[in-house]
């Protein structure tokens, strides 16, 4: 056979018989490397930024900003901050670097919110981690999953509970939303003056909430 033809079928065919009898080896597997480079803080700022309900969200329920953490939008947000307290002193944090943004409303409604961007955990695991945690402390502080609020649309991870506040100085119930999507995290506090109360109210504010979180 002309070698020249040989050749070519050889370089074309792998693991086929060359003109002197030997199986032609496959070449080596190669592999590709990628290296994930995590958000840097200013990045993480701008996401919970952007999550966090605007000031104006809640005029047409009558509730006015009465604070924001930072106070404008040209401050830094916080880094390791706190998710959320459970049964009065059971906190939960990022574990990691995060930027977080608080704002509260008051007026016809009580509410709370603080978003989080988180740089590697999942709001998967800390939603998770409070139902956990929650669970081996609600004996003590009458805490309760609430099925009454429903998860908002375009929300992936979602868990509520209400819980009465002890301090007489404080509106007697409070209600709490967990909201997650990817490495982002918000936790909403509605109150009221009975857990019905603060429910109606979680239920009515959680939609208006996620406008803004699912879009981030």
């Amino acid at each position: 056979m002309n070698m020249r033809i040989c050749a070519a079928i050889a370089a074309v065919v792998a693991l086929t018989t060359a003109c002197g009898g030997e199986p032609v080896a496959a070449p080596p597997a190669t592999t590709t490397t990628t290296t994930v480079v995590p958000p840097a803080p200013a990045e993480l700022d701008q996401r919970a930024k952007a999550a966090i309900a605007p000031p104006g969200a809640f005029d047409a329920l009558g509730g006015q900003v009465k604070q924001s953490t930072p106070a404008t939008d040209d401050e830094p947000g916080a880094d390791g901050e706190v998710v959320t307290t459970l049964c009065e002193t059971s906190e939960m944090s990022v574990d990691g670097t995060s930027v977080a943004r608080a704002r509260v409303w008051t007026g016809r409604v009580n509410l709370f919110q603080r978003v989080h961007a988180m740089s590697d955990r999942t709001a998967a695991a800390l939603v998770g981690a409070v139902q956990t945690r929650l669970a081996g402390c609600a004996k003590n502080r009458g805490a309760a999953e609430t099925k009454a609020v429903a998860k908002p649309e375009g929300v992936d991870d979602f868990y509520a509970h209400c819980e009465a506040n002890p301090d007489p100085e404080l509106v007697p119930w409070s209600c709490h939303a967990l909201m997650g999507r990817g490495t982002l995290i918000t936790v909403v506090v509605a109150s009221g003056q009975t857990k019905a109360a603060a429910e109606a109210q979680l239920t009515s504010v959680a939609p208006i909430f996620a406008q803004s979180f699912v879009k981030a």
